[in-house]
């Protein structure tokens, strides 16, 4: 599930929004960082966790605010899979088994002289 989250972040120069989008990219699960405005960071991403992305960016910037956080629930789209049906007619013909019958016995004598 996706969520949006938008996060304001007291940001005076460049330097401060390029720092702020590093330590936002860095969090786990984030997908992307946009800025919004002067003042507003917003990351998008699959778990991500607000409060502690809020924490990071409260150490080096000291005042965070978490403005919303939306999340998206996707639709899942059912597959359709492919079914395999046999033919009506279809069997398996096996191999006749080979037999081996024992020639010698020992009980008839042999019928070759040099046995």
């Amino acid at each position: 599930m996706k969520q949006k989250i938008v996060m304001e972040v007291s940001m005076n120069s460049s330097k401060h929004r390029t720092r702020a989008m590093k330590i936002a990219a860095v969090a786990n699960g984030v997908n992307s960082v946009e800025l919004e405005g002067t003042d507003k960071v917003v990351v998008i991403g699959d778990g991500v966790d607000s409060v502690k992305l809020a924490r990071a960016l409260k150490k080096k910037f000291g005042h965070v605010m978490i403005a919303s956080v939306k999340e998206e629930k996707e639709e899942k789209k059912e597959e359709e899979k492919e079914v395999l049906y046999w033919p009506y007619n279809y069997s398996h013909h096996y191999p006749a088994p080979l037999v081996y019958e024992d020639i010698y016995s020992p009980s008839q004598p042999p019928t070759c002289s040099i046995l």
